[in-house]
């Protein structure tokens, strides 16, 4: 799979979220809200951690 493609997944899971969260929201209490936001923090932590590995690779291969 392609980095850009695996990116552009989070990217559309991230907008689904937060657009279902906004427009159906569950449980309108703190749970709910905190759930919603720790999620999209979570996918957002996963491309800045995809992000940071092939920023890695590239310089380690940049070095050789």
């Amino acid at each position: 799979m392609n980095i850009a493609t695996l990116l552009r997944v989070i990217e559309d899971a991230q907008a689904t979220l937060a657009k279902d969260s906004l427009m159906k929201p569950a449980g309108r209490d703190v749970f709910e809200y905190g759930r919603a936001v720790g999620m999209y923090a979570g996918l957002e932590h996963a491309k800045d951690l995809i992000i940071g590995l092939v920023a890695e690779r590239e310089r380690k291969d940049f070095d050789l």
